[in-house]
């Protein structure tokens, strides 16, 4: 029976590793134009920030890919081992559906451990250094900061545009205040120079303009605006020092580090602190992922083919689909209390409940 259990380990590792790499790559390629947008405006970034951006993504992507991946290795395999009588062969042997797919449950097991340990320790700060890399960037070359043509989004509540540029002369700049998250990202000033000279502090990590013939444009909470001739103004600064005060997010902190802040924090307003909560416990329940697909996967694949139907693969990846919007409606809770963390559990008792049931069924026939 051991050679059985490497011979039925082996297959599921090798494709799951096969479908991981074919999932992330395209995950990473998503990402790369939605968040690394900003390294490829203007003059083209070192190779070596380029391969740091790929590295910061990819631990946040396999946390999505694996138990994707996985779920289709165990289906893949078990229809393949079904169709050729393998599992017949087993069962004539004396082995049960449940010890046939031990191997499964192993890596489950260690594929779970995986995403918990990439989901608390590892994905946190890789999406924070996908910021600090895109500020790198602009560290390496600051004067590509301000190429004429292009709407610059690299600061995380400003977007400038300047429509000429000689030397460190600028002409037609153009700067959009948006706010931020509290604010719904709502415009709340506007400034636009006729002229600007370009100053750059590489001590400070500063930009520095100093307006020629600006004009500025505030906008207030009923969208009223008013516009102030401000003449000259010396400088305007853009700051990209790395060790600047950020907004602190849960998902850029470990469970550690979140523990030790909302302690540390007792007076936290509650929409955050609820945040923090349910960050932590998203991650502990959507670690299971794996092992709940194993208990879904294995019955599935085994019927799927014996009814030379596709009607179990599809199932499965129905049950798959739904296990991550359990996630995504639970995210959208704005209370930490017993029905938020009930719903970021129910998949895993669901998949539980219905692996039970559906190897039993297997078992009988």
């Amino acid at each position: 029976m051991l050679i059985a259990d490497r011979h039925v380990g082996k297959q599921i590792l090798g494709t799951t590793v096969f479908a991981v790499i074919i999932l992330s790559g395209v995950f990473l390629l998503g990402n790369i134009f939605k968040e690394a947008r900003p390294l490829f405006v203007g003059k083209h970034p070192s190779p070596f920030l380029v391969f740091q951006f790929i590295l910061s993504v990819l631990p946040f992507s396999l946390m999505f890919t694996i138990p994707f991946s996985f779920l289709a290795a165990v289906m893949l395999v078990f229809g393949r081992l079904s169709a050729d009588n393998e599992i017949v062969a087993m069962r004539m042997a004396g082995r049960s559906i449940p010890r046939i797919a031990a191997p499964v449950f192993v890596i489950g097991a260690l594929l779970s451990a995986l995403c918990f340990w990439l989901n608390v320790e590892v994905a946190p700060r890789s999406k924070a250094n996908v910021k600090n890399i895109l500020l790198e960037a602009v560290k390496e070359d600051p004067n590509k900061f301000l190429d004429p043509g292009v709407v610059q989004t690299q600061l995380e509540n400003k977007r400038i545009y300047v429509r000429d540029r000689k030397g460190d002369t600028l002409y037609g700049v153009h700067i959009h205040d948006i706010g931020n998250e509290q604010n719904g990202y709502k415009l709340k000033s506007y400034i636009y120079a006729e002229q600007a000279e370009l100053f750059i502090d590489m001590v400070n990590n500063e930009l520095q303009l100093k307006l020629v013939n600006a004009t500025m444009e505030t906008v207030d909470k009923n969208g009223t605006r008013s516009p102030v001739s401000i003449g000259e103004v010396e400088p305007v600064i853009f700051n990209f020092k790395m060790d600047s005060k950020k907004r602190v997010r849960a998902s850029y902190l470990s469970n550690k580090e979140i523990a030790e802040y909302l302690k540390e924090n007792p007076d936290l307003v509650k929409k955050k602190r609820v945040d923090f909560v349910n960050e932590v416990t998203h991650r502990r329940s959507f670690s299971l992922a794996c092992l709940a697909f194993a208990l879904i996967g294995v019955p599935l694949g085994i019927g799927a083919r014996r009814r030379e139907t596709s009607t179990g693969f599809a199932l499965s990846l129905g049950i798959g689909l739904c296990y991550f919007l359990f996630h995504i409606f639970a995210n959208q809770s704005k209370d930490a209390n017993t029905t938020t963390a009930i719903l970021y559990w129910m998949p895993n008792v669901l998949a539980l409940v219905l692996g039970i049931i559906l190897f039993r069924r297997a078992r009988s026939r």
